[in-house]
Order: structure tokens, then sequence, then C-alpha cells
């Protein structure tokens, strides 16, 4: 009986004794699982950077090494993102002294060294001659052309149209311009117009041209 009283006692689980005190250490104390210390991990839970730290390195020369650039997720490059284009037509309505209408505009050709664009409008006109137009006050049909080329990398030659009719008239400019760059802030420009109308039935041309060194600060 002895023997077996010794073979069993150590599988034998006691209670704990009652020891009175905060309950909440009684509870800890009776389940000691509750002591362990929380487990904090430093691994990165991030997917692309465990997969970058763990891909092999390749064996390179130190002189490699100084000239290799740490490539690290999320560093590489997208492509750039650019404005909207803007619409080659255009409205506008207008009001002044001497006249008000409106016009619808087009750029035919606006990119590259040549460009082209188109005016066209109706309006009334309250003044006479106070601008490039007939000599009578009424109803008018406006319309302009510009030309634009670029000659070579420093010169341009602009061309300009305009024509203006009604109440049995008509009005037509032709300017022309042709401006070098001599230097980074100075400009040679040269114009030259020419004007022509049908007042009173007949017909009248008037000429004028210049010639200026511009400097701009």
């Amino acid at each position: 009986m002895l023997g077996l009283a010794l073979l069993g006692g150590p599988f034998v689980t006691l209670p704990m004794p009652v020891t009175p005190g905060d309950p909440t250490l009684m509870a800890i104390a009776s389940d000691p699982a509750q002591m362990r210390l929380y487990c904090f991990s430093t691994r990165c839970g991030d997917e692309e950077w465990q997969v970058a730290m763990a891909a092999p390195m390749p064996a390179e020369s130190n002189g490699d090494a100084r000239h290799r650039t740490l490539r690290l997720p999320g560093s590489q490059s997208y492509t750039s993102l650019s404005a909207p284009a803007t619409p080659r037509d255009s409205k506008a309505s207008y009001s002044n002294d001497f006249r008000i209408g409106a016009r619808y505009g087009m750029q035919v050709m606006r990119d590259g060294p040549t460009q082209v664009g188109l005016t066209l409008g109706a309006g009334y006109r309250l003044a006479p001659l106070y601008d490039d137009g007939i000599n009578q006050a009424g109803p008018v049909l406006r319309g302009e052309l510009n030309l634009g080329q670029k000659v070579g990398e420093r010169a341009t030659w602009t061309q300009r149209v305009q024509f203006e009719s009604g109440r049995g008239e008509a009005f037509v400019k032709q300017s022309m311009s042709f401006d070098v760059n001599l230097a980074p802030n100075w400009t040679l420009e040269s114009d030259f117009a020419i004007r022509h109308d049908t007042q009173s039935g007949g017909g009248k041309e008037t000429a004028e041209s210049s010639i200026e060194l511009r400097r701009r600060f």
C-alpha cells in the first residue's frame, strides 16, 4: 500500500488552497496560461516587401555594387500625365463703342510650323470709320483669315486678311509681317498693310509699312 501511494503521488493533482484576496489575481493565478506575455512580431505584413527582401541577390563585384540603384517596391516609374488638349474652335460675343456682335473661330492648323485660323461673325456697326470697316452704320458681316509660317529657328512670317461687308459696301485689309529674333531680348519686326474699301460705289486703297527694332525687358 505504501508503494502504491508513492507511485501515484506525482500524478495526483490537488486543488489549490483558497486564499482570500483580489478576485482578478485569483482568476489569473487559477489559469497559468493568462500569465504568458504577448508576442510582438517585427515582421512586415506587406507581401511585396516580403517578396522583394526575400529575393536572392546575385553575386556582383565591388564596382557594380557602387553603381547599382536600389529598387524598392513602389519605386517604379509611371507614364506622366498630360493636360487635355484645348478645343480648336471658339465662340465669343463682344460689344464696344463702335460695334456689337458675335464671332466663331476655328484653328484649322495649329500644331507644327504652319498655322491656319479662320474667324466668321456678324454684328451691327455703331460708328463708321472708327476702326477697320465700312463707312456706314448698320448690320455687317465680318471675317478673318490668319496664316502663319515659321522660317528656320528664329523667323516667323504672318499674313492676316480681314473683311467686312454691309449696306452695299465692302472693306478688305491685308497685312503681312516678318519677325526675326536677333537675340534673346531683341526682335526685328517688319509690317506691311493694304486697305481697300468701296465707299460710295467707288474704291480707294491705302498702304502703310513699318520696320521696328524692339527690346523686351
